[in-house]
């Protein structure tokens, strides 16, 4: 091969190995960045409203095609797979059909596993029962997380 070819071969393969970077960082950066929560059917920003004082406010960490969802809690919130719960969650296969009840007590904020089949999580611990969940803790349930923001 002459020198030329084998420049220009260098330069080709220099050339690729910018380009998988490039994509390796792209991946990386949609995946980290949070997408804004929009209502279904339309591409505008929903504005948000502002909890009632003394509710508490879950958000959609996991799945990300649920990130950014939020859900107020005012008297109690069911988590589920079927139509009767506050948060229905159909297309994770893990969820009973009425897994985990949220709800607030004089004391703060609950959660409640349901007996469902997979169990509920608070902060990675198996929930046996009931737990009072403070801001910042999560919640799991099959493989959708809450966070208590407030």
């Amino acid at each position: 091969m002459t020198d030329q070819l084998l420049t220009a071969l260098k330069i080709l393969l220099l050339a690729f190995i910018y380009l998988f970077f490039g994509r390796v960082l792209w991946a990386v950066w949609s995946e980290v960045r949070t997408p804004v929560a929009t209502e279904p059917g339309l591409g505008k920003r929903r504005k948000k409203k502002s909890a009632p004082k003394g509710a508490s406010v879950f958000v959609v960490i996991e799945p990300k095609q649920h990130r950014g969802r939020t859900y107020t809690l005012s008297n109690a919130l069911t988590i589920g797979r079927l139509d009767d719960n506050d948060i229905i969650i159909d297309d994770d296969n893990f969820i009973s059909s009425h897994h985990a009840r949220i709800e607030i007590r004089p004391e703060g904020a609950w959660v409640v596993d349901l007996q469902s089949t997979n169990g509920s999580f608070v902060n990675g611990q198996r929930l046996s029962g009931e737990r009072s969940v403070r801001k910042g803790d999560r919640i799991q349930v099959g493989s959708t997380v809450l966070e208590m923001r407030s």
